[in-house]
Formats: C-alpha cells, sequence, structure tokens
C-alpha cells in the first residue's frame, strides 16, 4: 500500500497503552482510536497453532509458566491474559493468528505479524496459509530479525510484503541488501538507530525502500523520523501520535 495521507500511525501490539497487549481487547483498542495499522507477536504453540505473544515464557502478560512453545493451544487458551494489565480485562485470552485476522479484516489499512517464534519451517507455512485464508494477504506485513524465517516467507509467499528488522547497528548493511533484492520489502528499525543512522536511512530510501520505525511514543520523535523521510511509525501511544498527526495535517497556525 502507497501512503497517500501522511505518516501511518501504526499500533504496536494493538493499543498496547490501553489494553492487555497482543490481545483482541488491544485490537479493538487501536480501532476505537482510529489507528492506521496494527502490530502484533506471533508465536507457535506446541501443537503448531500460531498465536498471539511476545515473550519466549508465558510469565510476564499470563497467570501461566514456561515456554509458550511447550504450551498446546487448549492449555494457553485456558490462561488470564489480561488481569496483569488490569482487572476489567481478567477474560482475555490468547488469541489465535486466525483470530486476530479474522477480527481485523476490513477494519485497518495494514497488518505488520512479528513472527517472534517458531518450532519448525512448517509453522512458517502454516502463518502463510492462515493469512491467505482469511484474505489478508495483501494487507499483511511480515516481520522479522530472522534472515532465514524471511527466506522462508519469501519463498513460501512473495506476494505478502516483508519487513527486515533491524535491531543492532552493524546488521543494518546485510539487512539493506537484502531488502534492495526483495522487490517491495521494508526495513523495521528502533527509533533510536535511525535517528543515529540518518545516513544509512537516506541510503536506503535512495535505493526505494521504505522504512518502518518502533516504538515512537513522543511526538518529537514522530518529527524527527518525519524528518528524514520516515512515515510509518510505531506506537504504544496511539491516540498522542493520532493527534500530533492531525496537527501536522492542520499545517502551522
Amino acid at each position: 500500500m502507497t501512503l497517500s495521507s501522511g505518516p501511518q500511525i501504526i499500533a504496536h501490539r494493538g493499543f498496547s497503552a490501553r489494553a492487555p497487549e497482543n490481545t483482541l481487547a488491544a485490537l479493538d483498542a487501536a480501532l476505537a482510536a482510529g489507528a492506521d495499522a496494527v502490530e502484533f507477536d506471533v508465536q507457535t504453540a506446541a501443537c503448531g497453532t500460531p498465536v498471539l505473544f511476545h515473550d519466549p515464557m508465558l510469565g510476564r502478560t499470563t497467570n501461566g509458566v514456561g515456554p509458550l512453545r511447550r504450551r498446546p493451544l487448549g492449555l494457553l487458551k485456558a490462561l488470564d491474559a489480561g488481569s496483569w494489565f488490569a482487572p476489567e480485562f481478567k477474560e482475555e485470552r490468547i488469541p489465535t493468528l486466525e483470530e486476530a485476522l479474522l477480527h481485523l479484516g476490513g477494519k485497518v489499512g495494514e497488518v505488520y505479524q512479528d513472527i517472534k517464534g517458531y518450532r519448525e519451517m512448517e509453522d512458517l507455512d502454516r502463518i502463510v496459509e492462515i493469512t491467505r485464508r482469511t484474505g489478508m494477504e495483501e494487507g499483511s506485513i511480515f516481520v522479522s530479525p530472522d534472515w532465514v524465517v524471511m527466506n522462508r516467507l519469501k519463498h513460501m509467499a512473495p506476494e505478502i510484503r516483508r519487513a527486515y528488522l533491524v535491531d543492532a547497528a552493524e546488521k543494518l548493511p546485510e539487512a539493506l541488501d537484502r531488502a534492495v533484492g526483495d522487490e517491495g520489502a521494508m526495513l523495521s528499525l528502533e527509533i533510536g538507530l535511525c535517528l543515529g543512522q540518518e545516513d544509512r536511512v537516506r541510503e536506503a530510501m535512495g535505493s526505494g525502500v521504505e522504512l518502518v520505525t518502533w516504538t515512537v511514543n513522543q511526538a518529537r520523535e514522530a518529527s524527527g523520523a518525519l524528518a528524514i523521510g520516515i512515515r510509518r511509525i510505531t506506537t504504544d501511544e496511539v491516540e498522542d501520535l493520532l493527534a500530533w498527526k492531525e496537527e501536522l495535517s492542520r499545517g502551522p497556525a
């Protein structure tokens, strides 16, 4: 999708400042706020089902313990994924990828699927199959810092765009080379890395590679990103960044 209406405000793990991250409640909060796009994390349960979850271990955001990838979906669905955030979210459960994509279908511009964990290559194939089955292939962007994952996704689903995530400056040159050689691909960079590597950012954009940045929770950071040409901006503070975007559209007083 070509951006034509100013910056794209992407809800990080849903509207994670207002609801427990990577839950349907967080996705609903992002939609209600008017987010342009959403981002969430994907891992695979022991039975092979892709679910929305960030950490490798269950303890931070559920009442479960141990590694997510060793727990089958039935056990994961029994966990409380909301009370850690606030008591009113005690009924929230870990959603499957299919549930999330069906929930979002037709309601948001784009969905960034950050592949955080998998057991085997066939898990990645299932993520692709679910994305296609739910009709979300055109609106989805697969994100990963793992080049093995990206190669598999490129092979299995060349039509679904990819964003090469860079979490360290030394990885940026190779990521840029890979993105340049992958038609329609993007780079996904942490905001501090973007602002500290402006020459590389401009090199990427000069090569036709779009950038996504995270996690931008202050208007001054968003303005810094926009000043160097980055228009895809991921945030926990969706309402604040949408207000910043609205101010931009009105122009100087």
